[in-house]
């Protein structure tokens, strides 16, 4: 048995003090013969022996209570249950973040990994380490110390998440058995890392260090955000860049250059302005774009600013796609004898953000209508230039026509089949021997009773993205007289669908072109969906998404993330541009007190650490200490020591009487 306050020990002297009452308070009868009580000295005698007995078992008592008070006092604790050395969880975290990256001199990284390798090393042999590094992701060390001598990079433009890596850590420290448990953290204390992700509950037996390796002001410039308006000009059209800079410093900045660079296909734009900013503030410069070729112009707005302390937000890319509207292509299968009675008549309106016969200069769509309705069956026009077809409600294509419009759709083109009265199984038939169908096609059911509405769909999805949120229009409304059920192929996939899981908007693909059927008709003659409010934008995303211009067209936006730097690139035609976050540019720091109670652990009084001496003493509070243990007695003694003073208590009472 050993103890944590042993110098307690020194009151097991009180033991003397019962002993010295015992000797000289005990009884000393004198001796004095009777003759008339002879009878009862026999009896007297036997009296006094268990007398005897009694206070010899009530000093005993009394011992027994001193003995305990002093042993609980020094807080005993068995050597079997007794920790070993280095029997513990040690979690380390290192934020790896873009503000970690800060020059010149020792970047906030290399100083928190310089600090983790000492704490690595010093560890006991039996301690479990875990240890990771952490931006918006949390990348688990499969060798802490190898990898810590080899030294961290900074990740490239990438935000800052703690709750990912509290969460990670809290995780492994639920799941362990050992009986100290540690969390080493290591960063620049950004304040913009707090209020993302979940919120984090550290269980309350873990010790949480803070290891603050940042620096309080440092001098950054950046580009926090870049737009083009429009952000699709047309050919030979114009546009404005306005690109948002500011100053994360404390201190004013006088004539600050600001340049703007496009380029496509040998043709360069380059402009420059010149702003002031004040310590902290953000300013917006614009620059007008003229007269540009159609393609994809792609470049970047950046700032050059001397003794810049983080680079990676200085520049901050962008690409502009200059292109004509879309072309669609629409075969009406039931044209009518006026306009309004058409079955596309809608459907046109909505595309082309007009009524019919005018148009809208910034309307994405380019439409051209081809009567579908002859007799002798369907005949698809020449395609070329266009970028999505549409089939209204059309009858039996021939061969060669199916087979062209599946060289169309599986060269990139987009394709979107609405049913009616005309579309039978047969067409669908058509469709399918060249694959481009969704599955078996029946013929049409019309609801006898309530309508047919639609009851699920893949919000994630592109087409139902702006639906998501039910204030900008719940798609439960729309009705729907009468319907084509369809049984979805392998191969096909159900986007949408009516009450008890008939599907309503199912997509497949053939070579490189999508393929969306919407199972009823585009007209008010299966539904009043054309007249509510939701059948411009619902036809608007099925448009763009089969063309590609969805999702920002040929360019895709994107954050850096592990393994993407910012930079351009491009492939399968598709330009992604990759920026920083933003957030990474606001220097602003929470404390550590803040920090803790965000995340609900607590601190000692002692400020964050920042130096070599102060993360030894990180090492050096892993050793046992005087606080509360697992493995200690001092419960047991106290219980022991309560029955022994109730025993002495009713001894002492029958030894008095």
């Amino acid at each position: 048995m050993q103890f944590v306050q042993f110098g307690m020990l020194g009151a097991l002297a009180a033991l003397a003090i019962p002993i010295v009452i015992h000797l000289l308070f005990r009884n000393r009868p004198r001796t004095i013969e009777l003759g008339t009580l002879q009878f009862l000295h026999v009896v007297l005698r036997e009296n006094a022996r268990k007398r005897k007995v009694k206070r010899w078992l009530l000093l005993a008592l009394r011992l027994a209570c001193v003995a305990l008070a002093a042993l609980m006092f020094a807080r005993p604790f068995l050597p079997a249950l007794e920790p070993k050395i280095g029997d513990r969880l040690v979690i380390v975290l290192i934020d790896r973040s873009a503000s970690m990256g800060l020059t010149p001199g020792p970047s906030p990284l290399g100083k928190a990994v310089e600090l983790a390798r000492r704490i690595v090393d010093r560890l006991g042999p039996n301690t479990k380490l875990e240890a990771a590094v952490f931006d918006r992701e949390v990348v688990p060390m499969k060798d802490p110390a190898s990898e810590l001598r080899a030294g961290l990079e900074p990740a490239s433009g990438t935000g800052t998440d703690y709750a990912a890596a509290l969460a990670w850590a809290r995780d492994l420290c639920v799941r362990s058995r050992e009986t100290r448990k540690e969390i080493h953290l290591f960063t620049d204390l950004q304040r913009s890392g707090l209020d993302r992700g979940e919120r984090v509950e550290l269980p309350a037996d873990v010790d949480v260090q803070i290891i603050d390796v940042g620096r309080p002001f440092p001098k950054n410039v950046a580009v926090t955000a870049v737009a083009a308006s429009p952000s699709a000009p047309r050919p030979g059209g114009s546009t404005t860049v306005t690109a948002a800079v500011r100053n994360a410093s404390p201190l004013p900045l006088a004539g600050v250059p600001v340049r703007l660079h496009l380029e496509f296909d040998g043709d360069e734009r380059d402009q420059e302005k010149t702003i002031d900013l004040d310590g902290g503030a953000e300013s917006a410069v614009v620059f007008d774009l003229k007269k540009l070729p159609a393609g994809v112009w792609r470049g970047a707005v950046r700032v050059e600013v001397e003794g810049d302390q983080l680079a990676i937000d200085d520049r901050r890319y962008l690409a502009v796609s200059v292109a004509p509207p879309a072309a669609i292509r629409i075969l009406d299968g039931d044209p009518g004898r006026n306009g309004i009675g058409g079955e596309t008549y809608y459907l046109r309106a909505a595309l082309q953000l007009a009524p019919n016969g005018k148009t809208y200069a910034k309307s994405p769509f380019e439409l051209t209508t081809t009567d579908a309705s002859g007799e002798g069956g369907t005949a698809v026009p020449p395609l070329e230039g266009v970028s999505v077809v549409v089939l209204a409600n059309i009858g039996l294509l021939e061969v060669a026509d199916a087979t062209r419009l599946a060289a169309f759709v599986e060269a990139g083109g987009g394709l979107i089949v609405f049913t009616g009265d005309r579309f039978g199984p047969k067409a669908a038939k058509a469709l399918a021997d060249v694959g481009l169908g969704v599955g078996a096609v029946g013929d049409a059911s019309r609801s006898t009773d309530l309508p047919w509405r639609l009851d699920r769909w893949e919000t994630s999805h592109t087409v139902f993205q702006p639906f998501a949120n039910p204030e900008h229009g719940d798609l439960h409304r729309p009705a729907f007289t009468t319907i084509t059920p369809i049984q979805p192929s392998p191969s096909a996939r159900v986007l949408a669908s009516f009450r008890g899981g008939t599907p309503a908007l199912l997509e497949t693909s053939h070579g490189k072109g999508k393929v969306l059927w919407f199972a009823s008709a585009c007209d008010r003659d299966w539904g009043d969906w054309p007249r509510g409010r939701l059948y411009v934008p619902l036809v608007h995303q099925m448009a763009s998404y089969v063309s590609g211009h969805a999702d920002g067209g040929p360019v895709r936006r994107l954050l850096a993330a592990d393994g993407q730097a910012p930079g351009v690139s491009e492939q399968d035609g598709i330009v992604r541009i990759v920026n920083a976050d933003p957030f990474e540019s606001d220097s602003a720091r929470t404390t550590p007190r803040e920090f803790a109670g965000r995340f609900g652990f607590r601190i000692p009084d002692a400020p964050a650490m920042s130096s070599t001496d102060e993360a030894d003493a990180a090492v050096a509070s892993a050793k046992p200490d005087e606080r509360l243990r697992r493995d200690e007695v001092w419960p047991q003694l106290a219980a022991a020591l309560l029955g022994f003073l109730l025993l002495e208590q009713f001894l002492a009472n029958r030894t008095a009487a």
